[in-house]
This record gives structure tokens, C-alpha cells and sequence, in this order.
């Protein structure tokens, strides 16, 4: 199979053309190829088909889409459930390599930028212009893109832009800055900030024997920038103009490297690490690697770490952000996104934060989001710089803040909402026993473990291995050293006092939960309120479906709802390729039966 994005859309499998007509039918399978060999959750499918309000038949209807095009293959091969793969909770799209146009767009502009660094100009043009070539009209130009599909096209219209900004460059450096200047002035017409495009048209004005246009280019981009973002030029594109009014830069002068900004302040404003984090050394390790790559295109380095809650995920990042931090010379900027509060941080304050910490003032600050976050990724385009993004609460609460250069890289934490966000996405799993016990004992002493190891087992069994409420516990025994850690774990068996233990200095599992609980609908809500009161384990599908009292397409939906919200866990198959049921977390099992008041 092959598909094209880089334009309209269009499918062929076999030689044939598989492309749907049907518009949400295209909207699917542009979603899955520019996600190929990834599993796209049918919850990112819906979001994108439906927006925030879906209707009660979505699942039923994606299903019916999914089999639309799975026929369609089909029909060519009998082979297409190769290509269009059913996964937990999702679907995968397989394709060969190059199989995407964007896949050979994106070696030709990597080939070519090696080249451009070598210093063999003319064969990266080439490479160039094949590229661009294959961009001939915007990306899913006739597809009606919804809020996942959208980010995705911007990510590819960056990736085309950095393209177009390596041609120009080749073309200066080949010395054919006579042709330039018309293509320059359209894409200024396009992108009336980017300082790049107006620094290479000013130079080929200049080389032309035009200097009081490329000076006229200046005025015009400075009085753009105070009037829309209350900004100047950068120090670059200011020294760039001084040169010309001494007439100081000839003819035949190269394109002056970016350059560095001089009002830019280096923040550091990371957390600070845990000195007794236990475990997940792989992990870590795992996660600094992916982070601090070199990245092998123009994409940002953009990786989330999902988990229950209380599952340590902000410890972890914490970690890997101080381990990784002197990759990122310009700086680490922090923030707390509150998902698991009542009411989350507004991207629009996040981005106006990160803006003064690089060294704007308050009156330079836009007044709008979208420009905000023009600014950021005009401010930080060629940083190094280091993004934690701290329990995110959705995608669409992210995505402002990213920056554009892809010598950046973010690390996003949120126990849910974070499938539909482009990059990786890693999960933060409980503890192992052994683990468990030597947090346990990190916090109050390993001979106290040592000397009642059971109890210390069921205290950590009861915590259900998260290091949270480990430490919420540990914490409780540090404040009396003699006080017997069986006592405590007698009470953890208890479950009208589970959550009431785990609550002290400023711990609160129950706190913890709360949001996420609010945040389900009054079906959700009383499905999740059966469940806990049965207190089974491993229900299937259709067993909940028939507990709730619900057919089984709305069964499916809620239970794909109360994963996402972690309130509710897959029991893998033994061979770990799909769920063959579902179970409630004990501490889950305790805080909503608080909730419906039925602890009997």
C-alpha cells in the first residue's frame, strides 16, 4: 500500500486506488498512515471525528469506517487485514518503507541538509528540489482536518518550511540571488514574522544593487513586529541592517549564520530530583536516550510518560530532566499543567510564564494565545532548550506550548488525554515488590523493613506498589520511629480507612483521584460505582456490559472511557497480545465506594 499526505490525499494498494470518498472515511486514513506502524487508540479516532461531543453511536460508527476500508483492501487482496491490523483499543496501519510520500520527503531533505553541511552545495539543491517537488499543494489539502489531523499538518507545513529555508540558503550560497527575490517576496507574504526569509531577501537585494529596498524590508518586518507583537528584530537581523547602512556588506558576502539572541536568559527552572528514587533504571535510561538523540529530521523530540496516578511519573521525569540537562545549554523550562486538579492550567498563562523566563518583559507580552505562541517558537527556534510539561491533562492543552526547532525536546507527563499527541509515549508501571520494599525502607530505615518484613510486604501490597502512596505511608511511620509497622498495615486492611491512611503531610490519594472522577459523565460514573461494589475481578466485556445493564457497543465505550481515566486496568491474555478482561485498582475500589457511600 502507499499513500500520499504531502498534497490531497491518495491511497493505491496493489496499483489500484483504494482512496475514499466518503469525507470521514479520509480523515481516518490519513489519522492512521501518518501515524503508521503505531497503534492509533479509537479514542484519538473519535476525537478527531467528533471533536469533544461524540455521539453515543461513535464507537459503533468508527467500527463500521474500520470495516469500510479494511474492505476496500480487501477487495484488491484478500491479504488487507495485513495492512489494517486490530490492536487493544486501537488499529495499526503497517506500510512499507517509503511507502509514505512523507517518508522520502523527509530522507531527501535529511540527505541533503548532510550534504549542505559538507559543502556540496549543488547536489543538495537537487536533493532539494525533488523534495519540494513532491509538495506541489498544502498537506491533505482536501481532507476537513479536526484537532489531531490539524497538529499533524502543521508538524508536516513545519517540516516543509525548514525545506524551503535549506533551499534558499543552497541558492545563496550557489550565488543566484537574482532569482530569489520573487520567490522571497511571496513566502514574506506568507510569513510576515519569520525574520529568516526577510535576512536572505535583504541579502539578495543588496547583491542585486538594491539597498534601499533591502533596508525598506527591514523598516517594514520592525514596524510589523512592535505593531502586532510589541517586539524588535532580533540581534541578528538589527546587525544585519547596520551593515547596510555602512554599506559594510559587499556583493558577494555569504548569508550570516543565525544569531544568537542577546536578551535570551537561561532559565532553570526544573524541580529538584528525590534523592531516594528507586528503580527503573532501564527506564531512565531509556527515556535520556530518546531525549537527547540527535534527531534524524527537522521533528521536535517530543516523548510522554503516561501512568495511574500516584504511579511516580513526575518523580521520574524529574529524574531523567537532571540527568539529561547539560545536553540543553540554553536552559529548562518547567511547568505544573495541573491535570489532576480541578481546574488545569491555561495554556495561555503557561506560555506567558515561559516567555518572561527567557527574558521578555510583561509589556511585551501578546495578547492573544495563537501569537504567544508564535513568539515562543520564534524566541526559542534555534535553543537548545529543555521543556517538562508536568501532569498534562489533554493534548489540546499542550500543543500551544511546544516549540518549533528541533533541537529542543519535551517531556510530557499525564495519566490520560495524551494519545492523540504526536512523538513517543512511554508507561510508567507499578513498582515490583522488591522495589516497593526498598523504597519502603529508604524512607524509614531498612532495618525497620528488615525486622518486619512481612508487614512491610503488606503495607506496600496495600499501597498497590505506587510510590506515592508508599511514600505517603512512609512518611506517616517516619513521624515515630517505634511505632511497629504491622499496626499500620492491619489498618490498610481496612477499607473505609484505606484512603484516610494514605492522606498525610500534604499526600492525598483521594485528592489525587478526585478530578479524573468529576470528569466522567453520570454513566461513567455509576458504571464505575457497580463495579467497585462487586469487587470482581477479571470482568470481560460482555460480563460488564450485563452487570451495568447496557448493550454491549455502550459497554465498550465506557470501559474504553474508565481506562483512559485509569479507573480501570487490562488483564493481558498470557501471551500478552489482548485484553481478555478488566479490573479495578484496589485504591480505586476504596475511593468510589466513598464516593457512593456503600463501604459494607
Amino acid at each position: 500500500m502507499k499513500v500520499s499526505v504531502l498534497g490531497a490525499l491518495k491511497a493505491t494498494y496493489k496499483g489500484v486506488d483504494v482512496t475514499p470518498s466518503a469525507p470521514k472515511l479520509r480523515i481516518v486514513l490519513a489519522l492512521l498512515a501518518l501515524r503508521r506502524g503505531r497503534v492509533v487508540t479509537t479514542g484519538t479516532l473519535i476525537e478527531e471525528l467528533w471533536g469533544a461531543n461524540p455521539p453515543v453511536s461513535a464507537l459503533a460508527t468508527l467500527q463500521t469506517y474500520i470495516y469500510q476500508i479494511r474492505r476496500t483492501l480487501t477487495a484488491v487482496d484478500r491479504c488487507g487485514d495485513v495492512v489494517l491490523e486490530t490492536k487493544p483499543l486501537g488499529y495499526v496501519l503497517h506500510l512499507d518503507t517509503h511507502a509514505l510520500d512523507k517518508d522520502v520527503f523527509d530522507e531527501l531533505a535529511d540527505r541533503a541538509r548532510v550534504q549542505l553541511a559538507a559543502g556540496e552545495t549543488r547536489p543538495a539543491l537537487e536533493l532539494l528540489n525533488q523534495a519540494l517537488d513532491m509538495c506541489a499543494a498544502g498537506p491533505l489539502v482536501d481532507v476537513d482536518l479536526g484537532s489531531v489531523l490539524s497538529a499533524q499538518v502543521n508538524q508536516v507545513a513545519e517540516d516543509i518550511l525548514q525545506t524551503l529555508e535549506m533551499r534558499v540558503e543552497a541558492r545563496l550560497q550557489l550565488r543566484l540571488h537574482r532569482e530569489l527575490i520573487s520567490e522571497l517576496k511571496m513566502l514574506i507574504a506568507e510569513h510576515p514574522f519569520h525574520e529568516g526569509f526577510h535576512a536572505k531577501l535583504m541579502i539578495s537585494l543588496q547583491r542585486s544593487g538594491r539597498r534601499s529596498e533591502a533596508l525598506e524590508v527591514y523598516q517594514t518586518l520592525r514596524r510589523n513586529l512592535r505593531e502586532e507583537l510589541g517586539i524588535e528584530p532580533s540581534p541578528g537581523l538589527r546587525n544585519l541592517q547596520r551593515d547596510l547602512l555602512n554599506a559594510e556588506l559587499a556583493p558577494s558576502s555569504e548569508s550570516p549564520a543565525p544569531a544568537k539572541r542577546a536578551s535570551f536568559v537561561t532559565p532553570a527552572q526544573l524541580p529538584p530530583d528525590i534523592a531516594d528514587f528507586v528503580g527503573r533504571d532501564d527506564l531512565v535510561k531509556t527515556l535520556s536516550t530518546m531525549l537527547t538523540d540527535t534527531p534524524q529530521n527537522t521533528a521536535l523530540r517530543l516523548l510522554s510518560v503516561t501512568g495511574v496516578t500516584g504511579v511516580g511519573k513526575t518523580t521520574l521525569a524529574t529524574r531523567v530532566a537532571h540527568r539529561i540537562r547539560v545536553h540543553f545549554p540554553d536552559g529548562q523550562l518547567f511547568a505544573d499543567l495541573g491535570g489532576s486538579r480541578t481546574t488545569a492550567s491555561d495554556p495561555f498563562d503557561v506560555l506567558g510564564a515561559f516567555l518572561q523566563a527567557i527574558g521578555l518583559d510583561t509589556r511585551q507580552l501578546p495578547a492573544t494565545q495563537e501569537e504567544r505562541t508564535q513568539l515562543f517558537r520564534s524566541r526559542t527556534a534555534e535553543c537548545k532548550l529543555f521543556i517538562l510539561l508536568d501532569d498534562a491533562l489533554s493534548a489540546a492543552q499542550v500543543r500551544p506550548i511546544l516549540p518549533g526547532g528541533a533541537r529542543c525536546a519535551v517531556l510530557v507527563t499525564g495519566s490520560n488525554g495524551l494519545s492523540s499527541l504526536a512523538g513517543a509515549r512511554m508507561e510508567a508501571e507499578t513498582l515490583s515488590l522488591d522495589e516497593s520494599l526498598r523504597m519502603l525502607g529508604s524512607i524509614v530505615g531498612r532495618s525497620r523493613v528488615e525486622a518486619e518484613t512481612d508487614a512491610a510486604r503488606a503495607i506496600v501490597r496495600a499501597c498497590g506498589r505506587l510510590p506515592l502512596a508508599i511514600r505517603t505511608a512512609g512518611a506517616k511511620l517516619g513521624t515515630n520511629p517505634k511505632y511497629p509497622l504491622r499496626k499500620l498495615a492491619e489498618r490498610l486492611t481496612d477499607r473505609r480507612r484505606l484512603l484516610t491512611e494514605l492522606r498525610f503531610g500534604g499526600f492525598d490519594i483521594a485528592a489525587r483521584l478526585a478530578p479524573g472522577y468529576l470528569r466522567l459523565d453520570p454513566r461513567g460514573r455509576q458504571a464505575l460505582g457497580l463495579l467497585a461494589a462487586r469487587q470482581s475481578v477479571g470482568l470481560t466485556a460482555p460480563q460488564i456490559a450485563g452487570l451495568i445493564g447496557a448493550q454491549l457497543t455502550e459497554a465498550e465505550a465506557l470501559i474504553e472511557q474508565l481506562v483512559e481515566l485509569r479507573f480501570l486496568r487490562p488483564v493481558w491474555s498470557q501471551d500478552g497480545q489482548e485484553e481478555s478482561a478488566f479490573e479495578l485498582p484496589e485504591l480505586v475500589v476504596s475511593y468510589v465506594l466513598t464516593q457512593s457511600g456503600d463501604l459494607s
